[in-house]
């Protein structure tokens, strides 16, 4: 028999080691780009989910007092209107009549402040700036926390009619203040950070039979304004949950 003998080269389908870091690395990159963005996407589209479900519980109890007591006009808002005195007692008065009833809160501390039930530092705005002074942990409010966990706050909007600039260039009331309607603030993840206006704090409020996000009658009702006013550096976020609304509940400011 003969025997034949030879040299056989042998192929590999495997990658060397060089191949594999390289790959890694590639992944890695790609990795690092993306998953911020689908991070801020879910958070967004959670922020979104909650904030919806917060709004029609609120909304709901609006329209369940209206059926039971009529239109707001009949729930004595007119004695707010003017009144300088007595805060505690007209938002105790509304927030009991027309809203706990209707919501069914978890919990309800009554009249107290954010920082009593642990809040440790104001609420900020979307530059990290202190929020403007209605909003500051230390203020009496009427608080409730909602079935899906929002903490609610009721307060009462107050308003001047004549206002100077001081030497510093800031706003100040020289005359009386007086109350013009209810706001709520709304905390929708509870005492979780970031405790921010925009992100997980939003505004709504009753006035002239109605329930929404917050706005006023000087406010422009268009996406520019409103994009203007949800911006960093503006001190009038407490409009975001309008643009939100606007924008067919999703977020589409610099979050």
């Amino acid at each position: 028999m003969t025997r034949h003998t030879g040299d056989f080269t042998k192929f590999s389908n495997g990658f060397t080691l060089a191949e594999v870091l390289i790959t890694l690395g590639v992944i890695g990159i790609v990795a690092a780009l993306t998953m911020p963005a689908l991070i801020a996407n879910y958070q967004k589209k959670r922020t979104v989910t909650q904030l919806k479900a917060t709004y029609s519980i609120l909304a709901q109890a609006f329209e369940r007092a209206k059926a039971d007591y009529g239109d707001m006009e009949n729930w004595g808002m007119d004695s707010i209107y003017g009144q300088t005195s007595g805060a505690d007692k007209i938002f105790k008065e509304f927030t009991e009549t027309y809203f706990v009833p209707y919501v069914k809160p978890v919990q309800n501390y009554g009249i107290t402040t954010l920082k009593n039930i642990g809040y440790e530092k104001d609420i900020s705005l979307l530059d990290g700036s202190s929020a403007y002074k209605s909003v500051n942990i230390n203020s009496s409010s009427y608080i409730l926390i909602l079935p899906n966990g929002t903490i609610t706050s009721f307060r009462l909007d107050d308003h001047c009619d004549e206002i100077e600039t001081d030497s510093s260039g800031n706003n100040v009331c020289v005359s009386e203040r007086y109350y013009t309607s209810i706001y709520i603030i709304a905390d929708i993840n509870g005492l979780k950070k970031p405790n921010t206006v925009g992100k997980d704090i939003f505004v709504m409020a009753m006035q002239s039979n109605k329930f929404g996000f917050y706005n006023y009658t000087s406010t422009a009702n268009n996406r520019t304004w409103l994009l203007k006013a949800c911006s960093k550096g503006s001190i009038e976020n407490r409009h975001c949950g309008r643009l939100i609304q606007y924008d067919g509940w999703e977020i589409n400011y610099d979050w």
